[in-house]
């Protein structure tokens, strides 16, 4: 792993990689939405850590100023950024990234189990763009 030099993005790739090992644990006892719930977290946070480090030290405080209000947790504004930074992404991130965008902070408030298919193929989306994201650290 690379870990990131920036202590801003560092905290979001260790915050990202522990959100991945809940939303692991939480599928394996049959918990799929909450699964995809914290799992949504971990590729908000390494998108976040990537962009940081992506971007020129003089400009980061000004990256990490967008990370809050309305939009902080939207994966599709996220992208966006990324993009403009590092180019276009992937053929296969793209796609996982298509997948996981659907993700909202709003499941807190989904009642029910979820379905154990789409919370298999959300983490696994979510474990390719964290792989993804660490080489490029």
């Amino acid at each position: 792993m690379a870990i990131p030099t920036d202590i801003h993005a560092r905290r979001y790739y260790r915050v990202a990689y522990q959100r991945l090992d809940d939303g692991e644990a939480l599928l394996r006892i049959s918990r799929p939405r909450a699964a995809i719930y914290l799992t949504g977290y971990a590729v908000e946070c390494i998108l976040k850590a990537l962009l940081l480090m992506s971007t020129p030290a003089g400009e980061r405080q000004n990256v990490r100023a967008t990370f809050r209000g309305a939009g902080a947790h939207n994966i599709d504004r996220l992208r966006e950024q990324l993009i403009r930074r590092i180019g276009r992404l992937p053929v296969i991130e793209a796609r996982h990234v298509s997948l996981v965008s659907s993700w909202s902070t709003d499941l807190r408030y989904e009642p029910g189990q979820g379905d154990p298919d789409d919370a298999t193929a959300f983490l696994a989306a979510a474990d390719s763009i964290l792989t993804w994201a660490n080489g490029r650290m």
